[in-house]
């Protein structure tokens, strides 16, 4: 497509050599011609490494790789503050602590350029042992929620609760997001989803923290229910912003 490009949100709260890993493999393996801006957001209190690590980033790549401290609370809050920012026609999000291999970040983009209406996601359960550093109970308690999902939202998907995926910015633009913690990262796929976006999946591998601690709690992980029953029996319209409301109207009485 003409004019295609993303803007990669790249979040880091404890990162240091997994960052740069992250940044140098998407200049590395992506054409430049796809990529418009690498943007590092990083919390206030992040520590050193992680400030140097960014900055040795924006000095390798300084056309492309810049840097920010997310002004909103929370993780949700810092990936918000990123995607705001975007003049792209398309929006990355990706984790500062290769938990998702990074060999799909190409294929997304390729995926993406076939069909750039939709949103095309990764999926940690389309491919046979692709948890790594994952404890039995975790991977469990995640396959429960997956189907739970499935059956609530009537969907195929196997993976809705990982939002690392590329989307439309015009289509990040039109939803009322209302999370800030890690909720949020439930929200990128469940409300898109509720609002009828065409999705499509890709394998992808994931791990375990190395480096740096997790800011998630299993407090945190379960408070995902509430988000997801919030957008299920919300009202479609209601999911985007006032102005789209009343555009969405506007359209609908001119239909009929």
């Amino acid at each position: 497509m003409n004019d295609f490009s993303v803007t990669f949100v790249v979040g880091a709260t404890s990162e240091s050599e997994a960052l740069k890993t992250t940044v140098n493999y998407i200049m590395e393996h992506c054409s430049p011609a796809d990529v418009a801006r690498i943007l590092i957001v990083r919390t206030k209190n992040a520590p050193p490494e992680t400030v140097a690590a960014s900055g040795a980033m924006e000095r390798r790549y300084p056309e492309t790789v810049s840097g920010m401290v997310q002004t909103r609370p929370y993780v949700g809050g810092a990936i918000r503050d990123g995607f705001d920012t975007a003049k792209s026609s398309h929006i990355l999000l990706l984790p500062g602590d290769l938990a998702i291999g990074l060999q799909a970040v190409p294929k997304l983009i390729e995926a993406e350029k076939e069909t750039p209406d939709a949103i095309v996601k990764t999926s940690r359960w389309l491919d046979a042992d692709a948890f790594h550093g994952y404890s039995r109970s975790r991977k469990c308690f995640n396959s429960c929620a997956q189907v739970f999902l499935r059956v609530l939202y009537r969907s195929e998907l196997s993976d809705l609760t990982n939002p690392v995926q590329i989307m439309p910015t015009a289509l990040y633009r039109s939803i009322d997001w209302r999370e800030l913690g890690f909720p949020f990262l439930a929200e990128m796929v469940l409300a898109p989803l509720r609002l009828g976006a065409a999705f499509r999946e890709i394998p992808a591998s994931c791990f375990g923290r190395t480096e740096g601690k997790s800011s998630n709690s299993f407090l945190q992980t379960a408070m995902y229910l509430k988000t997801a029953l919030r957008i299920r029996f919300t009202k479609p319209v209601r999911l985007l912003k006032p102005n789209e409301q009343a555009a969405g109207e506007t359209a609908g009485k001119g239909e009929s």
